[in-house]
């Protein structure tokens, strides 16, 4: 009888492994089963409410901002035959941000799909790799939420796919136009995902160094095939962010918008928190080293005020406005100024190099780690849902022009948040942290080499896709303050290491072709 279930086991996981679909929907179907849509809090109304101006042109990027609202306008038009420009005031009905949503979960089925098939894995490799990728909770509930981190785990995983493809040999030119499309969309959804340009072109060099290393050149006739896949890489990663750029270029122009860097605002909050652990008289100090730093008085007045006021958003903001007005400043361009003397200003911070500052930002960044799992970065859609209800119940003559969505309302969200908590879904990884998933696949993977059952190449390319989620979420921590959602691309980059160490099969025939070929008696 065991052997008869443990026959049936392992026949489903075939199953999967060639249908991997039929399992990656089933956490979708629970998701719109059990919750609304989530909101991710203020930022996604400007983001896909307000008209076009520089917080969804400049602050975020403005191309999952506005192509986000192309279902909107899709369903109003076939529900009342006319809708909005996407580049005007939305007032979405509910249908039409399920229609969002729902795309946005197929475009995470359509991503994890290519994903699995880019690793020539056995059918029960890739079935036991689709059930554990099925698994991780934040992967739907971000999917799940409207904000364009709902496109992290879609695009990286195209990425980490079209990649694979072209680092083995197997690439088209089909291949080619999925990377390109991927990473546009990861770079117009939040800017810091421009750092994942850099992972195939890396990769690629890393695979031509590495038989130099360990296999004494055994791998030699791969290394122009590296070669081009590392230059065709870096053409399509420049590409795509010159196409970022002229979109944002050409969306300056036609809205009046003057074309500058807004990363000023978001880097106070992370001068904030430096600040925060510094009183008396060791605040002045940090005034006069970092106001030594510059002769400019109005980026001299917003370091002070950040010291002694706080954050950008917190008081700063209104008192560069006033000098400002004083000095005759008016409109677009004083809004442009803002962001040069905030920017500027936080920048004299980093400076210094502030031992305090270095520390908290290793501190965070170890967080991310651990105590923080899939199930905390999974409650971030309804949290931040929750919160902005609450803001919104608080402050109602601000928020009188939102559309009337029932997520929106306290009593509402204060259940989908409630639930959430005790989801099955959403918790049943949550003794886990991100650091115990990562060094169990680095065992799996040295295990695996050790048996010569995994190449090296293979493991390397695996490091590099852990690698690339690292340094974003490096960067993140040094740029803002650390929160779970943060922590998503760190996540998946976990998980897609996971799913490369645990590949079987076909890819050692694709990586060992030419060792076979050199190696075989003549």
């Amino acid at each position: 009888m065991l052997r008869n279930a443990t026959d049936r086991l392992l026949a489903l996981l075939e199953s999967a492994g060639r249908h991997p679909l039929a399992l990656l929907i089933l956490p979708s179907i629970w998701m719109f089963w059990r919750f609304l849509p989530f909101w991710k809090d203020v930022d996604v109304v400007s983001q896909l409410l307000w008209s076009a101006n520089e917080d969804n042109i400049l602050h975020a990027p403005p191309i999952y901002a506005f192509l986000g609202r192309v279902p909107f306008w899709l369903t109003d038009k076939l529900l009342s035959g006319g809708g909005p420009s996407i580049f005007a005031e939305q007032h979405p009905t509910l249908t039409a941000v399920y229609t969002l949503v729902i795309l946005q979960h197929v475009l995470l089925w359509t991503a994890l799909r290519y994903f699995l098939f880019s690793l020539p894995y056995s059918d029960r490799n890739r079935g036991i790799v689709t059930l554990m990728l099925a698994s991780v909770a934040s992967l739907y509930s971000f999917a799940h939420t409207c904000g364009s981190e709902a496109m992290t785990a879609v695009t990286w995983f195209l990425v980490f796919g079209a990649g694979s493809r072209a680092l083995t040999g197997r690439a088209t030119w089909r291949t080619w136009v999925v990377y390109a499309a991927a990473l546009l969309l990861a770079i117009g959804s939040r800017h810091i995902n421009g750092l994942l340009a850099a992972w195939l072109p890396v990769t690629a060099l890393v695979l031509i160094g590495f038989p130099s290393l360990l296999s004494k050149g055994r791998f030699s006739r791969s290394v122009p095939a590296a070669a081009r896949t590392a230059g065709l890489a870096i053409l399509v990663s420049l590409a795509a962010i010159g196409i970022n750029r002229s979109v944002v270029s050409y969306l300056c122009k036609r809205f009046n918008v003057i074309e500058r860097s807004t990363l000023g605002s978001t880097l106070s909050d992370r001068i904030a928190t430096l600040v925060n652990h510094v009183s008396g008289v060791d605040r002045d100090r940090l005034l006069m080293r970092v106001s030594a730093l510059t002769t400019d008085p109005n980026v001299r007045l917003a370091i002070e005020s950040q010291i002694k006021l706080g954050s950008y958003h917190l008081g700063t903001e209104e008192v560069i406005q006033a000098a400002l007005e004083k000095q005759g400043w008016h409109g677009e361009e004083l809004r442009a100024e803002k962001d040069r003397i905030i920017l500027r200003a936080t920048m004299c911070f980093y400076e210094t190099l502030d031992p305090r500052l270095v520390a908290i930002v290793l501190k965070e960044f170890a967080r991310g780690w651990a105590p923080t799992s899939d199930y905390r970065v999974a409650l971030s859609g309804p949290l931040a849902t929750f919160l902005f209800a609450r803001t919104v119940e608080s402050e109602p003559l601000r928020w009188s022009n939102l559309p009337r969505l029932p997520m929106f309302e306290l009593p509402i969200a204060q259940g989908i948040l409630e639930r959430a908590k005790h989801d099955p879904l959403l918790s049943h990884w949550q003794r886990i942290p991100i650091l115990v998933w990562c060094l169990l696949f680095a065992v799996v993977g040295v295990w695996r080499l050790r048996r010569r059952t995994l190449p090296p190449e293979l493991l390397l390319i695996g490091l590099t896709v852990l690698g690339i989620g690292v340094a974003v979420y490096g960067a993140t921590c040094v740029c803002v303050f650390s929160q779970p959602r943060y922590v998503l691309p760190l996540l998946v980059s976990v998980y897609a290491f996971g799913s490369i160490v645990l590949s079987k099969g076909a890819w050692r025939t694709a990586l060992r072709r030419d060792l076979d070929l050199m190696e075989r008696p003549r």
